[in-house]
C-alpha cells in the first residue's frame, strides 16, 4: 500500500482501497511533518499559528472519530447478549461508546511551532488508534462488495474522514505557507554589487 499515492487519489476523489496495512499516525507524521519544516524555515514562524491550531484540532477530530469506530465495534460484541431486546441494547451501546476515552488535544506552544516538535505531539495523540484501526479495516468488506448493499464501506468512510479533517486542514496550511514564502521573497533585501568587484572583473584597480 502506498499512502502517498493514496492521499493523492483521495484528495481528487479517485477511488481507493485502504488496507489493514494504512497507518493513521504515519498520514500525520508525513504531512505535518513537511509542513512544520517549511513553518520553521519562515522569518516569523509564529504568524502561522492559527493555522497550526486548525490543523490540531482536524487530527483530534479525526483520531476522535476512529475511536469511536473501534468503541462501536466494541459494544456490538459486549452487547450481544441483549440481541433479542433492541432497545436496551441499543440504549447500552450508545452508552459504551459515549463513555469510551478520547486522547486529548496537546497544547501547541510557541516553542513546538518554532522547532515543529508539534508534528511529534499530534503523532502520539494519533498512535494509539493504529492498531484498531488497521483491525478495522483488515476485517472489512472492500468497497463495492456486494454484501455492502451499496453501502460505504470501511475504506469509503475513513477517506470521506480524512477529507473532511486533515486533509482539509493540511491544504489550509500549505496555503498559508505558501503565501508567508512568496511574502518573505518579495521582502527580502536587495544586495548591492560591490563596485570595486565589478572594477576588478573589468582589469582595474581600485
Amino acid at each position: 500500500m502506498d499512502q502517498t499515492e493514496d492521499r493523492s487519489r483521495r484528495r481528487k476523489h479517485l477511488p481507493t482501497v485502504n488496507t489493514g496495512q494504512f497507518c493513521a499516525s504515519r498520514e500525520i507524521a508525513d504531512v505535518a511533518g513537511v509542513l512544520a519544516a517549511r513553518v520553521a524555515a519562515q522569518p516569523n514562524p509564529l504568524r502561522l499559528r492559527a493555522p497550526i491550531l486548525a490543523y490540531a484540532d482536524a487530527a483530534h477530530e479525526f483520531v476522535g472519530t476512529v475511536r469511536g469506530w473501534d468503541a462501536e465495534r466494541d459494544a456490538r460484541a459486549r452487547t450481544e447478549h441483549l440481541a433479542d431486546e433492541p432497545g436496551k441494547r441499543k440504549y447500552a451501546m450508545t452508552t459504551l461508546i459515549d463513555l469510551a476515552a478520547r486522547p486529548a488535544l496537546p497544547d501547541i506552544t510557541d516553542a513546538m511551532i518554532l522547532d515543529g516538535s508539534w508534528v511529534a505531539a499530534l503523532v502520539a495523540m494519533v498512535a494509539p488508534v493504529d492498531a484498531a484501526l488497521s483491525d478495522l479495516l483488515a476485517r472489512a468488506f472492500p468497497p463495492g462488495a456486494p454484501a455492502l448493499r451499496g453501502q460505504p464501506s470501511r475504506s469509503d468512510r475513513l477517506d470521506a474522514l480524512l477529507r473532511e479533517t486533515v486533509d482539509r486542514a493540511a491544504l489550509s496550511l500549505q496555503r498559508a505557507v505558501d503565501a508567508a514564502e512568496r511574502a518573505a521573497a518579495s521582502t527580502a533585501p536587495t544586495v548591492r554589487p560591490d563596485p570595486r568587484a565589478e572594477l576588478a572583473a573589468l582589469g582595474i584597480d581600485v
